[in-house]
């Protein structure tokens, strides 16, 4: 039901190519043809600061900077030139001090060959193809328009978690979370002001509108600004949102969205480097070497990490499966969920000032991932087991929980 009306505005890293310092970024995003003959190739970069970043946003780093080494790039190319590849980008994944490249097979060299040869590379630690991820959402068509202000009884998770009573302790505030989606509309007027910070790292052409349907959604489950006389209210407001674009739409305006293991990565690596205490995927595909060594070093941090498992009708369970993982689902999935949520007609904000009614296990992460903020700032010195024990039950248990820890910490 879409209801009445941001724009995750552009700004791109750096990866560069063998032959020029502006790569096609279009080559990263959907293979042109059937077969997908990228492969994602790391080694170790032994000239990445290990210095970790301070807690201020606005002098972490200059949006598109991101820059690699002398000696990385001359490794890449090396590389490329022993294997018989095309570069296509290059970034520094800081978090596991590697830098990574993808390169494409051209056709006269068989696929599996080639990375067979790479994986005997002396200088490679990982080499797999380039794997692609689902948002998980039911893509349904627009409902009928829906006129009329507040719609805070419309919201059937806020309401059977029992999310008024909490604000009344709790808002999230201090809690940094990284939101890894699609775009988010940050004009939107539930949503303006919500978003720490914003970086699109997914290919697309530069006039492209990155007020997406699915993150702009998932945003407003997660932040809507709660007693402004409009729409809805987030279960977590005051939390520090930082937006990552790492997932596109499968066409314009269209909710179903996808990512890659590149894209995912580059996000991941800003996630853990800027200091974010959760991380919220809404989404889940194929298991990923690159993506669980990430996931695995942001739970090593005590970062809590929130993912979304697929339903009955959807493949691939990753990364919702890696221990450590919270795998929230809304009680419809094949894979049982660690947690369950309100994930059915969920009402949240879609892009140009309008809401809308989503449904799927992308929209049940977010409540989780607000949850765990407002435990966090209640118990700063929680952990993953800590959420996951008070989050686990139905809705019913799980309020009354919340409302005792939220009392116990007052």
């Amino acid at each position: 039901m879409k209801i009445a009306g941001l724009s995750l505005l552009t700004c791109l890293w750096l990866l560069l190519s063998a032959c020029t310092s502006n790569p096609d970024l279009s080559r990263l995003g959907d293979s042109a043809t059937g077969e997908d003959r990228r492969v994602v190739v790391t080694f170790a970069d032994r000239t990445i600061n290990r210095a970790s970043p301070g807690n201020s946003l606005d002098g972490y780093r200059t949006r598109g900077q991101y820059n690699n080494s002398g000696w990385s790039e001359r490794i890449a190319r090396e590389l490329a030139d022993r294997h018989h590849l095309q570069m296509i980008a290059q970034w520094p994944v800081t978090a596991l001090q590697i830098s990574c490249v993808v390169y494409e097979v051209p056709k006269q060299f068989k696929l599996q060959q080639v990375m067979a040869n790479l994986q005997s590379d002396r200088q490679v630690t990982l080499v797999q193809p380039m794997q692609t991820f689902q948002v998980r959402s039911n893509d349904q068509p627009p409902s009928a328009d829906l006129h009329g202000d507040p719609y805070l009884p419309l919201q059937v998770g806020y309401k059977l978690l029992g999310v008024e009573d909490l604000h009344k302790m709790a808002t999230g505030r201090g809690v940094r979370i990284a939101l890894i989606d699609t775009g988010v509309d940050l004009e939107h007027p539930d949503l303006q002001g919500q978003i720490k910070y914003w970086e699109n790292v997914a290919p697309e052409p530069p006039d492209h509108n990155l007020a997406d349907i699915h993150g702009t959604a998932v945003a407003g489950v997660l932040s809507a600004r709660p007693e402004n006389d409009i729409g809805i209210a987030g279960i977590a407001p005051d939390a520090e949102v930082l937006a990552f674009r790492a997932c596109w739409p499968e066409k314009p305006d269209a909710l179903a969205a996808h990512c890659n293991s590149f894209t995912l990565a580059v996000a991941l690596n800003l996630a853990i480097r800027m200091n974010s205490q959760i991380i919220n995927l809404s989404l889940s595909g194929p298991e990923d070497p690159l993506l669980r060594q990430l996931i695995e070093k942001a739970l090593s941090d005590g970062i809590i990490v929130i993912a979304a498992v697929p339903e009955k009708d959807q493949i691939g369970g990753f990364p919702a499966n890696i221990p450590g993982v919270l795998a929230v689902g809304r009680g419809n999935e094949a894979q049982k969920p660690e947690i369950i949520a309100p994930g059915q007609d969920i009402l949240t904000t879609v892009p140009h000032r309008a809401y809308d009614f989503m449904t799927g296990s992308s929209f049940a992460t977010p409540h989780v991932a607000g949850l765990a903020a407002l435990l966090l700032q209640l118990n700063p010195g929680w952990r993953t087991a800590d959420i996951k024990q008070r989050l686990s039950g139905d809705s019913s248990s799980v309020s009354s929980s919340l409302l005792g820890v939220a009392s116990a910490a007052k």
